[in-house]
């Protein structure tokens, strides 16, 4: 893991925590909801010592996020939206640690169907 993806990863964890306390000043009764969110972008930086993990998971969560983000719209969840795209900025940001192309291709489109059942 380069440095450079070391830093995307914090500014999308900064950026999340950030978003869940703009979340818990909007409405307090979904304070479980906003701080789990924040929570999982954590993940990626436990994994410092496993390059491919970390690229994996930084893929994962922030297609997940966005996801999350596209469902949760109504109830505010739009807000993690920059941290989703800083996490996949941190996915890609060296090209030696990146995630693999089968993870990159359906990553995507598991997300995409899923906001789409839902919607539909």
């Amino acid at each position: 893991m380069t440095a450079g993806q070391w830093r995307w990863a914090w500014a999308a964890l900064v950026a999340a925590v950030v978003a869940a306390a703009l979340g818990l000043v909007m409405g307090p009764y979904l304070a479980p909801l906003f701080i789990m969110s924040a929570a999982v972008v954590a993940v990626p930086l436990a994994l410092r010592n496993q390059p491919e993990s970390f690229a994996g998971s930084c893929l994962l969560i922030g297609v997940s996020l966005l996801a999350w983000a596209m469902i949760g719209a109504v109830i505010g969840m739009v807000l993690f939206i920059p941290a989703a795209l800083l996490l996949l900025v941190a996915a890609f940001a060296a090209a030696g640690n990146r995630p693999g192309a089968w993870l990159a291709v359906t990553a995507p489109i598991v997300a995409v169907a899923a906001v789409a059942a839902f919607y539909l």
